[in-house]
């Protein structure tokens, strides 16, 4: 995603950690590096749909106070009442 290591970095941090962690002890590390890296993943997917869901809803109470404006603007009862005075005017 933000492509911050290229694969001279990754063969260089793989070396480091052989040396430092040795052979034995490596595959435990990769496999905690993993879980890590899931639950991390896990965590930003989370906050991502929190926000899609607080950004809808916002977009949601714009809309609501947009039609509550125009419905102070244009009252229902108003239209209503030019409805009906047109059904009541003979057709000729």
């Amino acid at each position: 995603m933000f492509n911050i290591f290229s694969w001279q970095h990754v063969v260089t941090l793989a070396v480091i950690a052989l040396v430092a962690v040795g052979p034995k002890d490596l595959p435990r590390l990769v496999k905690l590096a993993k879980k890590w890296t899931s639950i991390g993943r896990s965590l930003a997917r989370t906050l991502r749909r929190t926000l899609d869901d607080l950004t809808h809803t916002a977009d949601l109470d714009e809309l609501r106070a947009e039609m509550n404006a125009l419905k102070r603007k244009y009252p229902l009862s108003s239209l209503e009442a030019a409805v009906q005075n047109r059904e009541r005017k003979p057709r000729g």
